[in-house]
């Protein structure tokens, strides 16, 4: 452990009070005198003062941050709102009031109970990530090797088959690919499968000939011609819009909606899907055929429960980007947060993990965020047994009807709940595809967000 406080009544006082049979305490009175011993030094914990001679405020705090690696940072120092919500904000685990040093013992060992924070380096505070992906900011060595493979395959025109959970950054990725590819100055056109009805898709995806008001449209594919077309969710797609989209990758050209005319095709294809493919080939929900030609290039995207220690990262630089976007004083997120934070399962994945932050902007600008706050996992019971009544007086088509209908809602139900609304493993589990479940839901009246994982307000 190191202590940098000027004032040696107080280092003195620290050094007492954090002082156990297993810890080596090293003392420095100045900025420079701390750095130099980081040379030897490999400490667990640094107590920082604000108030050092020779360096002093916001500049001592970046000073360690950028020295230090899996050491955790406690500020000690006046009792400031802003310089508490600074000192956070630029990697510090904690900040202490340096007029309450009795208090000081139990918060420090409550930071060396709890994991270090991976801290954003400098690249990371414009949104770019040392390994050069705007936006995807990472320390994980699963997303590192994502990155790898977006690196072997963006300077070609292979088809890429990116996979992962509903939030994890499958659209990032697509476009990172563009990005880094001979198609970055050509236009990036993403097309969201599951987000229209199939005559729409169709129309979208390749286009139309007509006159008056229905006149000419062009088709994705041409809009996107150059560049890069990304589909998003495309095991939502109907067999007859999978047959037209391999008849468009084999022949290389496409006919619009209407038309007769061949229309040259120019256009690298990124598809993107939550869902096992390999399964829906084998349970007929999609085209064999359809599919090894998508899968010539396969990204999977890990969620972010298996690349837990980039939450901090995340959180730390979410909570900056959503200040800045609200004009508001970031939060402060306690170490207990952070811990909770570390522990949740986050179904919902990045995704779920910003909105989170964006809540806690929103509701607890300059304020400090406890554990309670973080959201917790639904525990709610599963809809009890199913109940019906037969009633003799109506012919047994009605009666079987009413029955199923009844069974059909519960067990929609008691999936949804399982698959923390997740739509896409909800179709999975029932072995229907994604747009029958829409309609089903809309039939019996669920609505998706009753069931996903949220922050609560």
């Amino acid at each position: 452990m190191l202590i940098v406080e000027p004032a040696e009544f107080t280092r003195h006082r620290l050094r007492a009070a954090l002082r156990a049979p297993d810890r080596e305490i090293h003392v420095a009175a100045t900025a420079s005198e701390g750095l130099s011993a980081l040379a030897t030094l490999q400490p667990r914990l640094i107590v920082l003062s604000l108030e050092l001679p020779d360096l002093s405020g916001l500049e001592v705090v970046e000073r360690f941050v950028r020295r230090v690696d899996g050491a955790a940072i406690v500020v000690v120092g006046p009792p400031s709102v802003p310089e508490v919500v600074a000192s956070i904000r630029r990697g510090a685990s904690d900040y202490l009031n340096i007029q309450d040093v009795d208090a000081i013992p139990d918060a420090v060992a409550r930071v060396l109970e709890e994991p270090v924070p991976p801290r954003p380096r400098p690249e990371h505070r414009g949104g770019r990530d040392r390994y050069g992906f705007r936006q995807l900011l990472t320390q994980s060595r699963r997303m590192i090797e994502v990155f790898d493979q977006i690196r072997q395959v963006a300077h070609t025109d292979a088809t890429v088959l990116i996979s992962g959970e509903a939030g994890t950054g499958r659209g990032l990725v697509g476009r990172a690919i563009h990005e880094k590819s001979h198609r970055a100055e050509r236009p990036f056109v993403p097309i969201h499968c599951d987000a229209v009805s199939e005559a729409r898709l169709e129309l979208e995806l390749f286009g139309r000939e007509g006159e008056g008001d229905d006149g000419p449209r062009p088709s994705a594919f041409e809009v996107a011609s150059g560049g890069t077309l990304f589909l998003d969710e495309l095991s939502a797609t109907s067999p007859h819009v999978q047959v037209e989209l391999l008849r468009v990758l084999e022949e290389g050209h496409l006919r619009r909606v209407g038309g007769h005319r061949l229309r040259p095709v120019d256009v690298r294809l990124v598809a993107s899907t939550d869902e096992d493919l390999e399964a829906a080939v084998v349970a007929g929900r999609f085209r064999a055929d359809l599919f090894y030609q998508l899968n010539i290039f396969p990204v999977r995207i890990p969620p972010l429960r298996e690349r837990s220690k980039d939450i901090p990262l995340l959180i730390r630089h979410f909570l900056d980007e959503l200040s800045q976007v609200h004009g508001l004083e970031p939060p402060i997120l306690t170490s207990a947060a952070m811990k909770a934070a570390l522990a949740h399962p986050w179904p919902g994945n990045v995704r779920q993990l910003r909105s989170v932050c964006e809540g806690w902007v929103l509701s607890r600008a300059g304020q400090r965020i406890g554990a309670e706050l973080v959201p917790a996992e639904r525990h709610e019971p599963a809809t009890a047994g199913v109940s019906w009544s037969i009633d003799p007086t109506t012919t047994l088509k009605d009666n079987a009807t009413r029955v199923t209908e009844a069974i059909e809602r519960t067990y929609l139900v008691q999936v949804l709940e399982r698959c923390g609304g997740h739509l896409g493993n909800t179709a999975a589990a029932a072995g229907i595809t994604r747009r029958t479940l829409y309609t089903k839901m809309r039939h019996h009246g669920l609505e998706q967000g009753d069931y996903r994982t949220v922050p609560r307000r």
